[in-house]
């Protein structure tokens, strides 16, 4: 087989899968053969001071993680799904925002030790307080990332199925 073909061939299926409406508006479709699955991501940026008293670690590397510093964070938050409805959407956009602002409100500007449910402001433990704060109001949640661009930091936590 040719690579043009090929290529042709393995794009046919998506096609097929992928198809505007009659009416000419530029919704997406996909039919049920294709179990299409979306992946939708926001941002939201916040800015937070912390310690860290780590009692594992010896205390000389220790000060400066001990006295009060700040970290710009970004938070990234994933959801997965099928198109819902006549509007092709896995979710409303909109909604997104809301959920995210609120959990946006507990972080930014704050200072992360006195964050109730918290825990010590590691990356581990800011990706799984988004993800419990998000969890009952996305549908779909697949991934939490929080980054510190500046020191190019992240960590993504994932839920698998069991």
């Amino acid at each position: 087989m040719s690579r043009a073909s090929s290529a042709k061939a393995q794009t046919q299926p998506v096609e097929r899968a992928l198809s505007r409406t009659a009416q000419g508006r530029s919704r997406t479709q996909v039919s049920p053969e294709a179990r299409a699955q979306f992946t939708l991501s926001r941002s939201f940026v916040f800015e937070a001071a912390h310690t860290l008293n780590r009692r594992d670690i010896d205390p000389p590397s220790m000060d400066a993680s001990r006295r009060i510093h700040g970290h710009s964070y970004r938070a990234t938050v994933e959801v997965t799904g099928a198109p819902i409805g006549e509007s092709g959407m896995v979710l409303d956009l909109a909604q997104f925002d809301v959920a995210l602002s609120r959990v946006s409100e507990r972080l930014d500007h704050r200072l992360l030790d006195d964050v109730a449910g918290l825990g010590p402001a590691t990356l581990e433990n800011l990706c799984a307080f988004i993800w419990r704060a998000l969890a009952p109001h996305l549908v779909g949640l697949s991934r939490v990332t929080v980054s510190r661009d500046a020191r190019g930091d992240a960590c993504s936590l994932s839920m698998r199925d069991t």
